[in-house]
């Protein structure tokens, strides 16, 4: 693209960049000079996110103008000039999106490039923090709590994110079991090194200024025992209502762990037959220990010991069975939250489904982690029951017999969606998931 073809956007950017400068707004300040950045990256999908963030300039200025005007009246100025000016830098604003429309832009574009997948995490993204950033105190972004009005910055960052993610998983589905694990462990990285960093003094870095411990079954177990505290388990229920059990593999931000483990092992092994039994029992005791510790009134001291000493059994098993088994024992017969997702994520409506065009050739083994794929489970044409949706099976099928299914969608169409969903919130979790 010609650089007098950028002009219309530099100038829309910079204008607003300078309208949050004054209003004492650094976030959007870098937003706003960041933006034109996008144009250097060539996906339709970039240049749709582009054209709904100059849209939204568009409606800050239309919001400015409303205050403006309601001010001056009040004062008894004059304010239809100032009103016809701001409203036309907010029609400028609005259309400079339209130079991403001319034949040169889109020659520039790969002439395989859809936007669906890559522009819908984008929007799901936003549609998720944008509340957050609104609506929570302290602040849910971190960047909010050392910038004012960071929060937007970081947000639009996720959201660009999430689109690129959808965007490479989106395409071909052979990509999945490359990228989830990286990705995940990203994930992992980012939530430890904010605990680890809070711990050591930066108490803005965690959620409260309080500390809690990093063990996925306290977020059952933290409110049972508190009576109260329901961020967590609130963020984890909604996860599984939208994309079923994947918050274990997609979500879960020590599960990374297990799977980093599992993986020295090129082929998984068998799991027990009481695997399943020993998580109920598992479930059944915290859950019950929780809710009675609680309610006799024992010290935060004594709990938060007993918490600790749960996941450092979690840590053992990681090591010491999973490492050698080539499972993710301490997701699958370990944690509780594990089968609490499995088992409520039969209210969404995500199934992974077996056709009658498999050939039983085996392929799909090896590749699940998570003790859903023996070949028991594959000639009953159905994944065991603590399948994640986690997506590598896919990555594996010569024959495209295993697929993601929703009601009224195509398998590849469900793909799709389910993949843009699942890089939304596992980019919005990022940025809000922390202890």
């Amino acid at each position: 693209m010609r650089i007098v073809r950028l002009i219309p956007i530099l100038l829309v950017s910079l204008v607003l960049a300078a309208h949050h400068f004054r209003g004492g707004e650094p976030g959007l300040v870098g937003l706003w000079l960041s933006v034109p950045g996008l144009l250097f990256l060539r996906r339709r999908w970039v240049d749709r996110a582009l054209q709904v963030l100059l849209l939204a300039g568009a409606a800050e200025w239309v919001l400015t103008v409303l205050r403006f005007v309601e001010i001056r009246r009040q004062l008894g100025l004059p304010w239809e000039r100032m009103a016809l000016i701001l409203g036309a830098v907010a029609a400028a604003t609005a259309v400079a999106g339209l130079v991403l429309e001319t034949r040169g832009r889109r020659a520039q574009l790969p002439a395989t490039d859809p936007a669906g997948p890559g522009l819908g995490a984008f929007l799901f993204a936003l549609v998720i923090l944008v509340p957050v950033q609104l609506n929570m105190d302290p602040a849910g972004l971190l960047l909010e709590r050392f910038l004012p009005a960071g929060g937007w910055w970081e947000l639009v960052g996720l959201a660009l994110y999430a689109g690129w993610l959808s965007d490479r998983l989106g395409g071909d589905a052979r990509r999945i079991r490359k990228l989830r694990p990286r990705v995940w462990f990203v994930f992992s990285l980012v939530f430890f090194t904010q605990l680890v960093l809070g711990l050591a003094g930066l108490e803005k870095l965690l959620m409260t200024g309080k500390l809690h411990l990093p063990v996925p079954a306290l977020i059952a177990a933290g409110p049972l025992y508190r009576g109260g505290g329901l961020f967590m388990a609130i963020l984890f229920t909604s996860s599984v209502l939208l994309v079923g059990p994947a918050w274990c593999s997609w979500l879960c931000y020590i599960g990374a762990w297990d799977d980093r483990f599992a993986r020295t092992q090129r082929r998984p092994g068998a799991l027990p037959p009481w695997r399943n039994r020993m998580r109920v029992a598992v479930l059944l005791v915290v859950m019950a220990t929780a809710f009675g510790l609680g309610r006799l009134g024992v010290g935060t001291f004594v709990a938060g010991w007993l918490a600790a000493s749960f996941g450092l059994v979690g840590i053992g098993l990681m090591v010491l069975w999973s490492r050698r088994r080539g499972h993710m024992t301490h997701c699958t017969a370990w944690c509780p939250m594990g089968w609490v997702a499995t088992r409520l994520g039969k209210v969404s409506p995500w199934r992974l489904k077996i056709s009658d065009a498999c050939t039983d050739c085996g392929a799909c083994t090896p590749a699940c982690r998570y003790d859903a794929l023996y070949p028991a489970d594959v000639a009953a044409r159905r994944p065991g029951e603590a399948c994640t949706l986690c997506g590598d099976c896919l990555s594996n099928c010569p024959t495209g017999s295993i697929a993601l299914h929703f009601p009224g969608l195509q398998p590849r169409r469900a793909r799709v969606v389910f993949l843009a969903m699942v890089a939304a919130m596992h980019a919005a979790w990022i940025g809000v998931a922390r202890l």
